[in-house]
């Protein structure tokens, strides 16, 4: 029995390690919110996982409407400045 589970936690592992090998790939970044945008990050910039990448108008002021979810660079930016987005749109791209 114990063999078994060895076999279990090895293969648990590896899979691990295979998705995390795919997962450096490019990310698709996409709005928490909807609205107008007031600011968008510039392509090539260099950023942090929970950086913000666009801001929106609300009526308390601007609020982040997407966050960085990777650390890299901006790749892709699919939005531009007073452009309306609404929830789960993709707004940018962020590579390696």
């Amino acid at each position: 029995m114990k063999t078994r589970y060895k076999i279990m936690a090895a293969a648990a592992l590896l899979a691990g390690a295979i998705s995390f090998a795919y997962a450096s790939g490019p990310v698709v970044q996409t709005s928490m919110l909807s609205g107008t945008t007031v600011s968008v990050v510039a392509p090539g910039t260099k950023v942090k996982e929970g950086d913000v990448l666009v801001m929106v108008d609300s009526l308390v002021g601007p609020v982040p409407a997407a966050r960085a979810t990777a650390d890299g660079t901006v790749k892709e930016v699919n939005v531009t400045k007073g452009q309306k987005i609404v929830q789960n749109q993709q707004v940018a791209v962020i590579a390696d």
